[in-house]
């Protein structure tokens, strides 16, 4: 009962979708995350799409908000080097599907805004979370201590 009741009140507070089984799985979310890597594969060939060493910063709050901005640094090498992408908004979690989406309120990019960002997800170990946006692009995420 309590732990149905715990549940309960995340999903609430969070404004996640968590299966009363699942709330430690959601709550793993909770936090500030460094971006440590993007790739994407295209054509069979690997692409870091902001370079070796990309910066950003996601954060989820436990009211159901969620914060993103992602660059490619300026000394790093590549035909754009001021690419950057920021948004914001709510964000739900379907553990059973292993998803994680980002309703955007506002973003940097006008045709983000009332979109709906539906990443797969999945955790490695306690500190890494690895967000894929679909296809072949992966970025991983490195808890913020």
């Amino acid at each position: 009962m309590r732990s149905g009741l715990s549940t309960l009140l995340f999903a609430v507070v969070a404004g996640a979708s968590v299966p009363a089984d699942a709330s430690a799985q959601g709550e793993r979310f909770l936090g500030a995350w460094r971006l440590v890597e993007w790739q994407d594969v295209r054509d069979g060939e690997t692409v870091l799409p902001y370079g070796e060493n990309p910066a950003g910063q996601i954060i989820y709050t436990s009211n159901g908000q969620m914060t993103a901005a992602l660059m490619r640094p300026p000394d790093s090498p590549g035909e754009n080097p001021q690419q950057f992408v920021a948004y914001w908004g709510d964000y739900t979690v379907d553990v059973a599907a292993g998803t994680v989406t980002h309703h955007v309120e506002g973003a940097f990019t006008a045709r983000m805004i009332g979109t709906d960002q539906v990443r797969s997800f999945r955790f490695e170990g306690e500190d890494r979370i690895v967000l894929s946006p679909g296809g072949q692009s992966e970025l991983t995420w490195e808890r913020v201590r």
